[in-house]
């Protein structure tokens, strides 16, 4: 469901009702001063930084090649258990339960199952994560090698640390698995970067990936230097996000708190916007990379959904580039939709890509087909449905059972999301002009389909404060 402010607003509220009126909720002040700064600071930022993947990641240079994976839809993160050495207040949950290795709502405790999950949803970059991985070693070995295995599509792998257990021995062990790279949060550990050091001229990738802290700028400032003189290849940050998990520690710290899908820290992503404008300024080359909440909510969420619904999409659907089913269908007399077809089948168009409603009153039909039909004297229909990946059957929506081998199978669900909206005769050129065979960005503008446009187009730049 694509949620208004006032929608997220409420929502928040209910997820922290014990302690709503204990956080500091940005005000209309503080959003005035807030953006102002942004403002600010990418206006100097984006004479040479630039923005990547539909205007929604800022970088100041190179991405790693797996945040390269990740913003093409195409990275699976394994969370190959659920314990940590370190004790970070920033973290969303608790780390207490060793667990099976799971990503997306799935566990795989065989790398088989994995290999073929890999495979079936045409996965190119895999990354595995915690808790502490380091604390289950055999467990990242076997699968890793497994993940080697595969002939194609695998072209990077990397692992998520916080370095407590980084020795010499596991990093030659790892890169000898085919590890390509190593993400260190040095924030755990109070920002030494020794075992980071280490890792540079073993592992081809050497990555510091730490969440953008407030109060440690001053601190960052000393180390992003140190950093780049050794070696290290990207500093990608992360905005702070509150859970009812982290949520005390966060309370305590005075942050101010920033509404959305998910509450986040506002002094976190300015923190990170002034980390990145001191690289510049300092001519420090190491690439700094930002990866805010909202990228993390709408593409990442985006590109699960598109590997889904390809699979359960029929084939007069389409899928957006949000990663929802698109079903688009033309309303008239049976007489016209007759018409149309004949057209269609003159036209040798594939027979696939359309499909008449019973009674002959309604034709769907594929986004490709869109300039072989003739729209005078018909409505137009939309509806939009979303995708998601079940490991059994929930029977609370339609769903299509998929087979990764003879022992293992997955459900993919989908669910209606908005339905059957009526676009008439004088705006459906409008509607295909923004959606389906080009982008006019006079109509985005004006904005005159607002409860279409979050289904299929991602909002460019950094959330907005409130």
């Amino acid at each position: 469901m694509i949620l208004d402010k006032l929608s997220f607003i409420e929502q928040n509220c209910q997820e922290y009702s014990d302690t709503w009126k204990s956080m500091n909720w940005i005000t209309a002040e503080k959003v005035a001063a807030a953006e102002q700064k942004r403002r600010g600071l990418l206006h100097s930022l984006l004479k040479t930084a630039e923005w990547r993947f539909s205007n929604t990641k800022l970088s100041t240079g190179d991405i790693s090649p797996g945040c390269a994976r990740c913003g093409e839809g195409v990275w699976s993160c394994l969370f190959i258990n659920g314990v940590c050495n370190a004790n970070c207040f920033y973290c969303p949950s608790e780390q207490k339960s060793k667990g099976v290795p799971s990503t997306n709502n799935l566990s795989f405790e065989n790398p088989n199952d994995y290999q073929d999950y890999l495979s079936l949803f045409k996965i190119r970059g895999v990354s595995f994560s915690g808790g502490e991985p380091l604390l289950t070693f055999e467990h990242i070995l076997k699968f890793l090698k497994k993940i080697r295995k595969l002939e194609s599509g695998i072209s990077h792998i990397w692992i998520y640390t916080n370095g407590l257990l980084v020795t010499e021995d596991k990093l030659k062990t790892l890169r000898d698995a085919g590890l390509d790279e190593i993400r260190f949060d040095i924030s755990a550990h109070h920002y030494n970067a020794e075992k980071a050091r280490i890792a540079v001229g073993i592992i081809p990738h050497v990555t510091v990936e730490i969440p953008a802290i407030p109060e440690d700028l001053p601190q960052l400032k000393q180390v992003v230097g140190t950093l780049y003189d050794s070696g290290i290849s990207y500093l990608n940050l992360h905005q702070l996000r509150c859970t009812p998990f982290n949520n005390a520690n966060l309370i305590a710290r005075n942050y101010t708190f920033l509404h959305g899908p998910k509450v986040t820290v506002l002094e976190s992503e300015l923190t990170a916007l002034e980390l990145m404008q001191y690289t510049l300024d300092a001519n420090i080359g190491l690439p700094v990379n930002y990866c805010s909440f909202i990228y993390k909510h709408e593409y990442q969420a985006a590109g699960a959904r598109r590997r889904t619904a390809e699979l359960i999409k029929t084939s007069y659907e389409d899928v957006t580039q949000k990663g929802f089913i698109r079903r688009v269908g033309i309303m008239g007399t049976p007489k016209d939709i007759e018409k149309i077809i004949q057209n269609l089948t003159e036209n040798n168009c594939e027979r696939t890509l359309w499909q008449a409603q019973k009674g002959c009153d309604m034709l769907f039909f594929a986004a490709s087909l869109w300039n072989d039909i003739n729209f005078s004297g018909f409505r137009l229909v939309v509806s939009y449905y979303n995708t998601a990946l079940r490991p059994t059957v929930s029977y609370s929506n339609p769903f299509k059972e998929i087979h990764l081998n003879k022992h293992r199978k997955v459900v993919i669900e989908r669910k209606t999301e908005l339905k059957a909206k009526i676009i008439e005769e004088d705006l459906i050129r409008s509607f295909g002009s923004l959606y389906i065979v080009g982008s006019n960005p006079i109509l985005k503008a004006e904005n005159i389909f607002q409860d279409i446009d979050g289904y299929e187009h991602f909002t460019h730049g950094l959330m907005d404060y409130y």
